[in-house]
């Protein structure tokens, strides 16, 4: 099934929570994982994050129950539907997964309070090569920030992995979208660098 199709089902949850007199209670309904991003595969879950102050957990979980069971839940699945929806509440600033669903998410009621206006998220990478030889160095470091080559009275300029994700070197970092940051972190995890990682907001990189 279509990303957009999973998003309106989604939204028709959310519909139907927002009917509960315990709703008063949500501040936001947060669409997040790997349908907010685009990563579908067969099965993939449908996350939403409920994000309230107080102790509903139990409340929205009967409420899911109550839809599953529901006259639209059997037309989404007359429809093809195959994905589950896994609803997590709670408090968004306090849950472990908070930097993902900001910077991934797909708000489909209430306001994100927590991204700044017309500020964009990236994060600042700081990989260490230390206990790399000098010849693996030059490599990592090329694959990363690209290089240039002459030949002859031409200079060719080869790009690397952090411009084309939209990133910049910054003195011995890399600042890149947090949206993009995956594919950097894969080549970390592949070659075994060891890095640190801290968030910044701004609207004037």
């Amino acid at each position: 099934m279509k990303r957009e199709s999973l998003i309106s089902y989604a939204m028709n949850f959310a519909s139907f929570l927002l009917d509960e007199k315990f709703a008063k209670n949500i501040d936001r309904i947060i669409l997040f994982g790997s349908v907010a991003r685009g990563e579908l595969g067969k099965e993939s879950d449908i996350d939403l994050f409920v994000d309230t102050g107080k102790n509903i957990d139990s409340d929205v979980q009967k409420t899911l129950s109550m839809f599953r069971k529901s006259e639209t839940q059997k037309k989404w699945e007359l429809k093809g539907l195959r994905s589950e929806l896994s609803v997590k509440v709670g408090k968004l600033e306090k849950w472990k997964l908070r930097r993902s669903v900001i910077s991934d998410g797909i708000i489909i009621y209430g306001k994100c309070k927590d991204i700044p206006e017309k500020a964009e998220y990236y994060v600042l990478l700081k990989p260490s090569f230390s206990k790399f030889k000098k010849s693996r160095q030059v490599k990592l470091w090329r694959k990363l920030y690209g290089y240039k080559q002459k030949v002859g009275k031409k200079t060719y300029k080869t790009e690397g992995l952090t411009e084309k994700l939209g990133g910049k070197r910054i003195e011995s970092g890399i600042l890149i979208p947090a949206k993009n940051r995956k594919e950097i972190l894969d080549l970390f995890s592949k070659e075994k660098i060891k890095y640190t990682v801290d968030e910044i907001w701004s609207d004037t990189i």
